[in-house]
Parts: C-alpha cells; sequence; structure tokens
C-alpha cells in the first residue's frame, strides 16, 4: 500500500498564486483583445489624460484605432496634436503607431514598446540660455527638469520616419538649417540609450550625414552626468560652411571633403576625440594666437585626449600637402603636455615611428606646440628623418635639465645652438639624458658645424663614424669620450679617439686627445685649426702661416692638457706634439725666415718648436739634402 506524498503548506501556496496570476493575465489579454481594444473609442478620453500626463503637456487625437503585434496591444493615431503650456498648438503628427508595454501596469504610466511618427515637420530651437525645444516644448536645459525629454528617455524605442526638421540656434545667433529626410531611432533600456539619425543637409553643405551614439544617463535635466561615445559620418562636404552650427575644435575656414569623427563623452564634457579626414583646400587656425595654416590637401586620422592635468595628441598616417614649403606625411606620432601647476614643473613628451623634421619644423609656426617648443624648433631649422624617436622631458622645454630622448636618425641636420654644434647629413642612432648619453655614428657626406671652435666652422666629411659618449654632472660640467672616431675628405683622411672636459668657470676646458691622418693636405691646414681663443692666438697664427702647402701621411697627433695653456710651453703642464711624413710641402717659418720648398722628409711639431727632418729641400733654389733645421715659435 503507498503512502500520498504531500507537498509542504508553502509549495502548495506558491502553486496556488502560480495559477491564479496565470488565469489574471489571461483574463486581462482576453479582456483586452475581445472587450478594450474593439471599443477602444470608447476610451479616448482616459488614453488622451494618460499621453497629457505622461509628455506633461495638453494632447488631441483624431482617430484612435487598435490591434494586437503580437501579444502586446498596438494603438494607432492620426491628427495627433500636441499643445504647449500656453494653449497654442506645438507640434502636430500625422500618423502615430504606438505598441504599448505590459510595463504601463507596473508603473502605472503609460510606458511604450515602441513609438513610431511618420513624416512628420518639426521645429527644434536652442534658446539663447541654452534650453532644448522640440515644436515648442521643452526638453532640456532651464529649470523645467526632465518633462518630456524624460518621458522620451522612458519609453523602449522611438522611431521617426522621413522627417523634416528645422533647426534654429538662438544661442549661437544662426541661421535656419533645414534637414531632410531624416530618419530617426532611440532604444533604451534602463539608463543605457542607443540612437541612430541619418539626414540630408541643404545642397550647398553636401551629401548625407550620419550620427550614431550610446549614451548613459538618466535625465536630460543632468548633461553633466552623462557618459557614452558618439559617431558622425559626414560625406562630401563643405566643412567650412557648417561653422554657423557646430564648434569645431579649431578655426576651420575652408574646407572640402569628407570627415568622420568618434568622441567620448565624460561627465557632460569631451573627454576623448578621434577623427578621419580626407580634405582639399584646407585653411584653418589651430588656437586663437596662431597664424591661418593653409594646405592644398590633408589626409589622415587624428586623435586628442583631455587628461587630468594637460592633454594629449596624436596622428596616424597623417599627409599634409603644402602649395609652399615641405610637405609631411604620411607620419605617425603622439605628443602629450602637461603645464606647470603648484611645485609640478611642466612635463612632456612625443614618440614616433618616422618624424620627418623639416616640414614639421616649418609647420610649427602654425601647431599647438607651447611657445618655447615652436622658437626651439626655428632656432634648430631641424632637417632629416628620426625613426623610433621617444622624448620626454620636465621643466621649461628650451632649459629642460631632465629630459630623455632615444632615437635613430637619417640624413639629420640642425643648426648650432649655444654649445651644440650644428651638421648635416648625418646617419646613425642617439641615446640621451639630462645626464648624459652616446651618439654613434655611420655617416656619408656630412657636415660639421661647429662656430665656437674653427673660424671656418663648417667642415665637409665624405665619411664619418664611431662613437661619442659624454656625461654631465649636476654642477653642468660636462665630459665627452670619442672612441675610435674615422673620418675623411679630400683633404684628409684619419681617426680619433681621446676626452674633453668643460666647466662653465674653466676657460676652453681640459683635453686629451690622440689622432692619426693617412693624409693630410697642408694647404688647408688653417681650415682645421681651433680658434686662437683654444689654442691661443699667437701659436694659431704662427701654424697658420707656417704651413704654406705640401701632403702629409702618417700622421700622428698628441693633445694633452689644459686648453688656455696651449701650446704647453711648459711640459708640466700638457703635451702638443705633430709628427708627419711630408712630400713638397712648403714652410713659412717666420717673415724674416726664406721659405723653404719642395720639403721631403718628417716634420714634428713639439709644443711651441718645430723640427723638420729634410732629406731633400730648396731655399732660393738651392737644392739642400740631410738638413735638420729646429726652431721656436
Amino acid at each position: 500500500m503507498q503512502t500520498e506524498t504531500r507537498l509542504p503548506l508553502w509549495l502548495r501556496v506558491l502553486e496556488w498564486l502560480a495559477w491564479f496570476a496565470l488565469f489574471a493575465i489571461a483574463a486581462v489579454v482576453l479582456a483586452l483583445r475581445y472587450w478594450l481594444l474593439p471599443h477602444i473609442e470608447d476610451y479616448r478620453a482616459e488614453i488622451v489624460a494618460a499621453l497629457s500626463r505622461s509628455i506633461g503637456l495638453p494632447v488631441r487625437i483624431g482617430t484612435i484605432e487598435a490591434e494586437w503585434q503580437g501579444l502586446r496591444p498596438r494603438l494607432d493615431f492620426t491628427d495627433v496634436r500636441i499643445y504647449d503650456r500656453a494653449g497654442r498648438v506645438a507640434l502636430v503628427l500625422p500618423a502615430v503607431k504606438n505598441v504599448v508595454s505590459w510595463r504601463s501596469v507596473m508603473f502605472l504610466d503609460l510606458r511604450l514598446r515602441s513609438l513610431t511618427v511618420e513624416a512628420p515637420k518639426l521645429t527644434v530651437r536652442r534658446d539663447a540660455a541654452g534650453a532644448i525645444y522640440i515644436a515648442g516644448m521643452q526638453i532640456s536645459g532651464g529649470t523645467a527638469g526632465g518633462g518630456f525629454g524624460d518621458w522620451v528617455l522612458g519609453q523602449r524605442e522611438i522611431v521617426v520616419r522621413d522627417a523634416e526638421i528645422d533647426w534654429r540656434d538662438d544661442k549661437r545667433g544662426a541661421p535656419p538649417l533645414a534637414l531632410h529626410a531624416v530618419n530617426f531611432r532611440l532604444r533604451n533600456t534602463g539608463d543605457k540609450h542607443a540612437m541612430g539619425l541619418s539626414a540630408r543637409p541643404p545642397d550647398p553643405l553636401g551629401a548625407d550625414l550620419e550620427l550614431r551614439a550610446e549614451l548613459i544617463g538618466r535625465s536630460v535635466a543632468d548633461v553633466a552626468a552623462w557618459n557614452g561615445q558618439v559617431y558622425l559620418d559626414v560625406g562630401n562636404t563643405d566643412l567650412a560652411g557648417w561653422r554657423a552650427w557646430i564648434d569645431y575644435p579649431v578655426d576651420l575656414q575652408r574646407g572640402q571633403g569628407t570627415l568622420r569623427l568618434w568622441a567620448t563623452l565624460g561627465g557632460g564634457k569631451l573627454r576623448r576625440s578621434t577623427i578621419d579626414v580626407a580634405l582639399t583646400g584646407v585653411a584653418m587656425r589651430l588656437a586663437a594666437d596662431l597664424p591661418v595654416l593653409e594646405l592644398q590637401s590633408m589626409h589622415g586620422r587624428l586623435k586628442a585626449r583631455a587628461t587630468a592635468n594637460g592633454y594629449e595628441l596624436s596622428a596616424q598616417d597623417l599627409t599634409l600637402e603644402r602649395a609652399q614649403g615641405a610637405s609631411m606625411g604620411p607620419s605617425s606620432f603622439s605628443a602629450a603636455w602637461q603645464p606647470p601647476s603648484g611645485q609640478t614643473p611642466e612635463r612632456g613628451s612625443a614618440r614616433a615611428s618616422l618624424v620627418e623634421l623639416e616640414p614639421l619644423a616649418q609647420l610649427a609656426t602654425y601647431l599647438p606646440f607651447p611657445a618655447p617648443l615652436r622658437k626651439l624648433l626655428e632656432e634648430l631649422g631641424p632637417r632629416g628623418n628620426l625613426l623610433d624617436f621617444n622624448f620626454s622631458w620636465s621643466g621649461p622645454l628650451a632649459e629642460a635639465e631632465r629630459y630623455s630622448v632615444k632615437s635613430r636618425f637619417s640624413g639629420a641636420a640642425m643648426n648650432a645652438w649655444h654649445r651644440v654644434p650644428g651638421f648635416a647629413g648625418l646617419s646613425g642612432s642617439v641615446d640621451a639624458s639630462g645626464s648624459g648619453g652616446r651618439v654613434t655614428l655611420a655617416s656619408r657626406n656630412t657636415e660639421i658645424d661647429l662656430p665656437k671652435v674653427f673660424p671656418e666652422p663648417r667642415i665637409r666629411l665624405d665619411e664619418l663614424s664611431g662613437q661619442i659618449d659624454w656625461e654631465r654632472s649636476p654642477s653642468g660640467a660636462i665630459d665627452v669620450r670619442i672612441a675610435s672616431l674615422a673620418f675623411a675628405n679630400p683633404h684628409l683622411t684619419g681617426s680619433a679617439s681621446g676626452t674633453y672636459a668643460w666647466h662653465e668657470d674653466a676657460g676652453p676646458g681640459t683635453i686629451d686627445l690622440s689622432a692619426r691622418l693617412s693624409r693630410a693636405d697642408g694647404s688647408q691646414v688653417v681650415r682645421y685649426l681651433p680658434l686662437g681663443s683654444i689654442m691661443g692666438e699667437r701659436a694659431r697664427a704662427w701654424l697658420a702661416g707656417a704651413i704654406v702647402s705640401g701632403q702629409a701621411s702618417d700622421v700622428a697627433l698628441r693633445l694633452k692638457g689644459d686648453l688656455r695653456d696651449f701650446p704647453f710651453a711648459d711640459p708640466s703642464k700638457g703635451q702638443f706634439q705633430v709628427s708627419a711624413r711630408v712630400s713638397k710641402a712648403t714652410l713659412q717659418v717666420g717673415p724674416k725666415w726664406p721659405r723653404i720648398e719642395d720639403i721631403d722628409g718628417e716634420l714634428l711639431f713639439d709644443r711651441d718648436k718645430m723640427t723638420i727632418v729634410g732629406h731633400v729641400g730648396r731655399v732660393y733654389g738651392a737644392r739642400l739634402s740631410d738638413v735638420r733645421v729646429g726652431i721656436s715659435s
């Protein structure tokens, strides 16, 4: 015999409630289907009252028809009129289709599953205070609260088809803007809102435009709390023609082409933007204090982001073609800048896979760089290319003691600047900071500009390779180390290594240099003698006048000591020695000495003395052989 199992009381109560809910829902559906909807006109007053209460404005409806869409009732209205608070007709909608949501029962308010409006003609206006009105109904701004705007956000879906919209902006004082063939869709899920809009602007402004947005916000009365993303696609158009209604991030005065914009909003403000541009005939001003930049064409992607303390800018495959001046592109780079604040100094950084220096320097006048950076670029006049460039600094840029730069360079050129030598045609790499660095060179057809070292400062070299390291102490002293620097040009071929130390209060500095030349043209020696302020005016003048011509080989140079004591007549203060094998040389030792010509032999400069060991030579036409001459300067 089986014993019947009885369910616990709470389960039986739950079962009864479930059956009751099922029958109640079925009864409501049946009542709606066979009693309420067929007699919907009998409930016109209640429907109009519910709409008026939800919108917050008086509503009149021409005809009402009802049918089922799946399990939801659908109400079709014609000749819907909404009145403003003064009793004037604010909006006329020829046809409106409403699919009622069962949430209306939960909220005791009219909630729609979908609202479809066909071919409306709307006037949208922003008043001088910034409040937005649709057909006279305020939906945002001012002190009116959310009102109609919040009711719109409470519906599941709103669709507007083939609308005509007249936009009037009293705040900007702009002329009316008529948008045709407007299609709009809004889907709301709680605080999340997805929107899409397409429209055709007036013919002078170009083709179609498309706007999409995904936003998070609770009320149109609290726009400052909204977040989300916006996408805008403008077809081939006159972008400058939109200035009357749109605030561009730059002063765009002229430009024809296409534009796509992605924007991120945070706290109701623009936080990040990405723009794809393909423009021709561009004229724009990037900041109020900058001149107008004119371009034949502009293509690429630009990005901007507001940070907590500054901003970041970047470009991808950016090409700028100018009618005059160097063009740029395609280039990709990023830059960040933080202005000084309190005890925090100015900071910045720049990165790029490829930087074309000449067009960038020419464009610096037009770009919103910090003023010290624009001035620095103008003074340096950089040319050539930087590859894998990475630069950061702290403090005023032109005087920054804390910085870091790492890059490869090709065909690089720069004007001499302060104590930094100028150059042209350099290739190699650099890794430097405020405390020191290293330059590795592998260059051909190079020029070095040393105005603080040589009277003819620009030295041309067919080849230049090697490594230069330097260190800078907190006191400002600089120590330079040259490791096997090789060089060649029509006048000389050789290599050098050694060290150089400089301090602001220590005169021209201290040097320890060794060099060897396999070939040297004596007639060009004066080009490579340092300034008299470095080696002494008397010593330089003597060497420049003494060596008239000739060819030298196997030249060895040794220079060591404080350059204030050059040429180190006192052996305890340093060493200066040059030895060379010479041929067909001509020497003019002094104004009272006869010129010695056709010298073949050895030449030795030792401190302030010169020794000639001549295998052959000629004085006043007389042939000399096996002559040894010692001369003191």
